[in-house]
C-alpha cells in the first residue's frame, strides 16, 4: 500500500494518511480481513511521528472500518465490506456537492485548522477562546441550584425573546457604571456575539448596501457580512485601530449602511482605539449619519486598569427602540429565544458578585500568560519579526519580513505539533500572508515556552535562507541554460 503525503497541503498529516487508507478499504483495493501495515514500520516509511498514524488507525476503527487485535495487529473488519464500491465509482459526489457551494464556503481550512488543535500533543495557539483553567464550576453549581430551586420548571419552558428581565436589569445596572445610560427594553440577549452581528445584518442590511468593517478582523464578522449584493469594504488597522482617514474618505464618496468596529483589543491584531480616535470615529459618524456597531468582547480583559470607555458611553445618540424591536423580531424568527436557565444562572451568578470575582481572576491569569510569552518571543524570535504587545486581550499579533509566507510556516510548525493562526484567514480584501496571530489564554506556561521555542527556530531559518537569497548574486538566464 502505497500512500503520499504533502506537507503544503492545509490537511493534517494523520487526516491525510486516514483518507487514503479509507479510499482503498472503500473501493476494494484492500481487502477485508488484510493486515494492515504495524503503525510504527508505517510511520517510519513516510517519516512522521508514530504518534500521526496512530490518530489515522483509530479513526478509522471508530468508523469501524479496521480491527485491531492484540498480538496479531490490525485488519481491514468484515463490516467494510458493507461500504465496498465499484472502482471508480465514490459513495459520495464530492464535485456535485462543491456546485451548490458559494466559493468563499468551498475552502474548510480554517475548520480543520481548528480540528487539529485537539490532536495529543499540539501546542494551539490558534483558538481566540478562554481558557478552562479557572472555570469556576462549584459557584456555577451553586447558582443553577437556586435559580432552580426559586424559579422551578419555568426555567426549561420558552422565555421571552428580547430575554430574561431579571438579566436585562442587571445588565442595565452593569452598563451605567461604564457611563452607558440604558433602558431594560432598549437592550436584548442572543446567544453571543455572532448571533448579534447575524441579527443586525438580516435586520438593517439589505443587497446593495455597503459596509465598512476593519481589515483584517474576526473570521465570524466578515462571514456574516459577506453576503451576496453587500459590498464590504475594508479599512486597514494601523497602530491606533481602524484607519479613521480611510474611513472619512470612503464616508465622502460611498453612502454606507454601517461601521463595525472594535475599539478594544481587536481581533485578531489586538490593537485598541485611544480615546480621541474614538471620538474622531463617532464624529464621522455623525456627520455622515452612519451607524456604528460596536464589538466589544474583550473590552473587560484589559490589563492594569487600562479601560478605555465603551464607544457606546461616548455617544449621544441612543438607538431607537424601534431598531430592538426589528432585532427582536428576527431572532424570533431564529430561534424564539435564548435559553432560560443559562440566562438565569448568568443574573443570579453577576447580582452575588462572582462573576465580576472570576473577571478579576482571569485578567490576571491573561495578564500573566502574556507576559510569559512575551518574555519567550523576545528570547526566541529574530529580531526582524515584529510583535505587536496588547495591553488586554487573549492574542498577539506577529508580522513577519517582507517575503515569508506564515500558512508556510504553520505547515512546517504543525509537523513539530504547533498551531496558530495565519493571517489570511482574518482578511476579506488584500490578503497579506506575512502575518500570524498567537492566542495565549489556553496554553499552559511550559508550553508557552516550548511552542515559540519551536516558531523562533521555524523562523530563524526562514529569516537565514531569505537573507541568503539577498546576497546571492543573480545568474543570468543564458548562463542557468547552460
Amino acid at each position: 500500500m502505497i500512500l503520499t503525503l504533502d506537507p503544503s497541503l492545509h490537511k493534517p498529516l494523520y487526516a491525510q494518511i486516514r483518507d487514503q487508507i479509507r479510499e482503498r478499504i472503500v473501493t476494494g483495493a484492500v481487502k477485508v480481513g488484510e493486515r494492515l501495515v504495524p503503525s510504527r514500520e508505517l510511520a517510519k516509511r513516510l517519516g512522521v511521528h508514530r504518534t500521526t498514524v496512530g490518530n489515522a488507525y483509530a479513526d478509522l476503527q471508530a468508523e469501524g472500518l479496521i480491527e485491531g487485535t492484540v498480538g496479531r495487529g490490525t485488519f481491514v473488519s468484515p463490516f467494510a465490506a458493507t461500504l465496498t464500491i465499484q472502482p471508480g465509482r465514490r459513495a459520495t459526489n464530492d464535485l456535485f456537492w462543491d456546485s451548490y457551494f458559494p466559493p468563499k464556503d468551498r475552502d474548510d481550512s480554517l475548520g480543520r485548522l481548528m480540528a487539529s488543535i485537539h490532536e495529543p500533543g499540539v501546542i494551539s495557539f490558534a483558538a481566540a477562546h478562554g481558557s478552562d483553567e479557572l472555570t469556576p464550576l462549584e459557584l456555577v453549581r451553586r447558582a443553577t441550584d437556586a435559580v432552580l430551586r426559586r424559579e422551578g420548571g419555568s426555567l426549561l419552558q420558552y422565555g421571552s425573546s428580547d430575554g430574561y428581565p431579571p438579566l436585562k436589569r442587571y445588565l442595565q445596572a452593569r452598563m451605567r457604571r461604564d457611563g452607558i445610560a440604558v433602558e431594560p427594553d432598549e437592550l436584548l440577549i442572543t446567544n453571543g456575539c455572532q448571533q448579534s452581528l447575524d441579527l443586525v445584518r438580516r435586520s438593517l442590511v439589505s443587497p446593495g448596501d455597503a459596509v465598512v468593517s476593519e481589515n483584517p478582523t474576526y473570521t465570524g464578522l466578515w462571514n456574516i457580512f459577506d453576503a451576496p449584493g453587500i459590498r464590504l469594504i475594508g479599512a486597514p488597522v494601523t497602530g491606533d485601530g481602524m484607519d479613521l482617514d480611510f474611513l472619512s474618505a470612503v464616508l465622502a464618496q460611498t453612502k454606507v449602511k454601517l461601521i463595525l468596529a472594535s475599539p478594544n483589543f481587536q481581533n485578531p491584531t489586538g490593537r485598541s482605539m485611544p480615546l480621541a480616535a474614538r471620538q474622531r470615529l463617532l464624529e464621522l459618524a455623525k456627520k455622515f449619519q452612519v451607524p456604528v456597531v460596536e464589538d466589544d468582547v474583550y473590552g473587560a480583559l484589559a490589563f492594569n486598569g487600562r479601560e478605555l470607555p465603551p464607544l457606546k458611553s461616548l455617544d449621544t445618540a441612543a438607538a431607537s427602540r424601534r431598531v430592538i424591536e426589528r432585532l427582536t423580531a428576527a431572532k424570533q424568527r431564529a430561534d424564539l429565544h435564548t435559553n432560560l436557565l443559562g440566562q438565569a444562572v448568568l443574573e443570579e451568578l453577576g447580582r452575588r458578585g462572582w462573576l465580576d470575582k472570576h473577571i478579576r481572576r482571569l485578567k490576571k491569569l491573561y495578564e500573566h500568560k502574556l507576559a510569559i510569552l512575551s518574555q519567550a518571543l523576545e528570547r526566541h524570535f529574530p529580531p526582524e519579526v515584529k510583535v505587536n504587545r496588547p495591553d488586554g486581550g487573549m492574542a498577539v499579533w506577529v508580522e513577519l519580513p517582507a517575503g515569508m509566507d506564515a500558512g508556510e510556516l504553520l505547515v512546517k510548525a504543525r509537523d513539530r505539533h504547533v498551531l496558530f493562526a495565519p493571517s489570511r484567514y482574518f482578511y476579506f480584501q488584500n490578503a497579506r500572508h506575512n502575518a500570524f496571530r498567537l492566542c495565549f489564554t489556553t496554553v499552559s506556561d511550559d508550553r508557552i515556552v516550548g511552542g515559540v521555542r519551536v516558531l523562533g527556530g521555524l523562523l530563524g531559518e526562514e529569516v537565514r535562507r531569505l537573507g541568503a537569497g539577498k546576497r546571492r548574486k543573480p545568474v543570468s538566464p543564458e548562463v542557468a541554460l547552460v
